[in-house]
């Protein structure tokens, strides 16, 4: 699981991605993060 991996839990992970998408949407860091989830992960 990707929280495991980044040794975050989901809440962390729903945050940060939430934050960047928001503040940087062609931030490396979000594009990276989200290209590891699955598609229909909330955010």
């Amino acid at each position: 699981m990707v929280s495991n991996s980044l040794k975050m839990d989901q809440e962390e992970i729903i945050e940060a991605l939430a934050r960047l998408r928001q503040e940087q949407p062609d931030n490396p860091e979000y594009k990276k993060l989200r290209r590891d989830l699955p598609k229909d992960w909330p955010v």
